[in-house]
């Protein structure tokens, strides 16, 4: 990359691009910049985040529009904002507010619920300064607020979310007060009201947190 980042997040577009925001220098320093991935190498021409932000968490929208939301902001502060970047555009939008601040959670989209294929905004767990959270927001497309979602079964930050293919969310590993360093694996079908975090068979060899996660197809891997 052109600038060296450690807490930085990223987003893949559809076009095959990564896209990636914020996080810390090697001095420590919080960044604000962000950059992006082509074929041709690393583009610096991307807009700055309004804010310095590290431990945030991105989404990607569309084929064409990317969320930052929450984080560390400026170093101290713990943050609920939210902000937009369509590319094509020359700067980010502030987006809706969460209810909690947090940072160092997981993030990603996920079917509104069980009879629906529309797909909202969830956001799960992280840190709020002082404490893991077991609480979930998902994002409505039609009010542009965010509504409680289905409470992880307790206070998890640093873990990863996957999209799976049903429209459901997997929340990988991650940190808990009571349990230290998790291997589990925590599915979320849809985003309904009585939707409920279901703790999967599988699970990693090694607990981890802060770490990266991703589908790849199955023909990628033997998992037998």
């Amino acid at each position: 990359m052109n600038s060296v980042r450690v807490l930085a997040v990223e987003a893949k577009m559809q076009d095959g691009k990564l896209l990636v925001t914020g996080g810390q220098d090697d001095s420590g320093s919080d960044l604000k910049s962000a950059e992006m991935l082509t074929e041709e190498g690393w583009e610096s021409n991307i807009p700055s985040l309004p804010v310095t932000i590290a431990a945030h968490c991105m989404v990607t929208v569309n084929s064409t529009t990317v969320m930052a939301i929450g984080g560390v902001e400026n170093s101290q502060d713990w943050s609920g904002n939210t902000f937009y970047f369509s590319f094509g555009e020359e700067s980010w939008t502030e987006g809706p507010e969460m209810k909690n601040k947090r940072a160092e959670h997981g993030c990603g989209k996920i079917r509104r619920n069980k009879e629906s294929q529309e797909m909202n905004i969830i956001v799960a767990g992280g840190w709020d300064g002082s404490s893991r959270l077991s609480s979930v927001e998902i994002m409505d497309e039609d009010s542009n607020e965010w509504q409680t979602g289905p409470e992880l079964p307790f206070g998890i930050s640093s873990s990863q979310m996957v999209e799976d293919q049903n429209g459901g969310v997997v929340l990988i590993g991650g940190g808990s007060s009571s349990v230290g360093t998790l291997d589990t694996l925590y599915q979320l079908p849809h985003g309904g009201q009585d939707a409920v975090w279901t703790k999967m068979e599988q699970k990693m060899m090694t607990g981890r947190f802060q770490h990266t996660a991703f589908l790849i197809p199955d023909n990628s891997v033997d998992c037998s």
